[in-house]
């Protein structure tokens, strides 16, 4: 959800922090993709294991006339591999090997939210797999799906979990199984799960793969954790990230360095990324600050990539229509 209170509060005096903002070091970014035109959102990473080179960030153009848009390493538009037409597209995610026949293929998704619709594209060639989209929420009039992670189940099954605009607390996002029958993808309803305070929306989704856990934002509450695997329960597993000043938005797990991160945008707090550790009881570890402005998604990949991002790429959306990459090396010298 973005908000533009910020210089509203700062201009009649209004104190939300202790942070002396002239002494905070704010990270610049190494790149920064072409603009376009409309309203961005999300951003998801391919890693070309066999050219790192060629590797793709796509983003949401979240738009009535929207597109999945695709951008090199050098933040250049492919405009040969941007899907347009797409009835606002909000989030989107990758996974890798899905089972496709007798094949094996690597997967985006998005949530085509006029639609109540989530599309499947093949990677890198961007072709569509979902006979033109896959209907969500079947039993809802508008849910209008916005969110959505992706998680591969020990039999290899590919699973989207899909939050909406709105929702009852208990059945606010829904998972499905991607079942690969002929020539497209279909869906199998799984379950609803996952509370909600009602103070904003749900919107950011993200799976630690390693830890078969998803978590989510509950804007102006905190960030929510369950287990991915249907049968483990619906019960949620803990909460963290609920001290705040703006909303709690992007998330980025991160493995690196032997470590495990859960990396939160703070949106309002002048462009502020909190840093959470699972190996330490969700405790705040550090943050850093970046120049992309009032960031509403962010996505990790450790690489490597070639220079400038050889320890790792992060990728997050700006409000300047424009998606801005960092180095790991840049936002670990912020709190090691």
């Amino acid at each position: 959800m973005k908000k533009y209170l910020l210089i509203l509060f700062v201009s009649i005096g209004c104190n939300f922090s202790n942070i002396d903002y002239s002494k905070i070091n704010i990270i610049s970014s190494l790149v920064q993709t072409e603009k376009v035109e409309r309203d961005i959102d999300d951003p998801a990473i391919w890693y070309n294991k066999t050219n790192p080179s060629e590797s793709l960030i796509i983003g949401t153009q979240k738009d009535e006339n929207g597109a999945l848009v695709v951008y090199g390493l050098d933040g250049k538009i492919d405009k040969n591999k941007t899907i347009y037409n797409l009835s606002r597209p909000n989030n989107v995610d990758v996974i890798y090997n899905v089972n496709f026949g007798d094949d094996t293929i690597d997967i985006v998704v998005t949530t085509e939210r006029f639609k109540n619709n989530l599309r499947i594209f093949s990677l890198p060639d961007m072709r569509e797999l979902d006979g033109g989209g896959l209907r969500v929420f079947e039993n809802e009039k508008n849910p209008e799906p916005m969110g959505v992670a992706l998680w591969k189940d020990d039999e290899g099954n590919v699973h989207a979990i899909i939050g909406k605009k709105t929702g009852k607390s208990g059945e606010y996002i829904n998972q499905y199984k991607l079942n690969f029958d002929e020539d497209k993808f279909r869906l199998i309803y799984q379950r609803s799960f996952g509370e909600f305070s009602g103070k904003n929306e749900i919107e950011a989704i993200a799976v630690d793969k390693k830890k078969n856990i998803v978590y989510y934002s509950d804007e102006g509450f905190g960030v929510r954790a369950y287990y991915a695997n249907p049968l483990l329960g619906n019960q949620e597993i803990l909460t963290f990230a609920n001290n705040f000043v703006g909303d709690q938005e992007g998330i980025s797990v991160v493995y690196k360095d032997g470590k495990n991160f859960v990396i939160v945008s703070d949106q309002q707090e002048v462009n502020q990324f909190r840093i959470f550790s699972p190996e330490d009881d969700y405790n705040e570890i550090g943050n850093f600050y970046v120049n992309c402005i009032d960031s509403d998604g962010s996505e990790f990949h450790p690489g490597p990539f070639p220079e400038p991002f050889q320890d790792g790429l992060f990728v997050a959306m700006s409000d300047d229509l424009s998606f801005h990459y960092y180095s790991w090396a840049q936002i670990k010298s912020e709190f090691q």
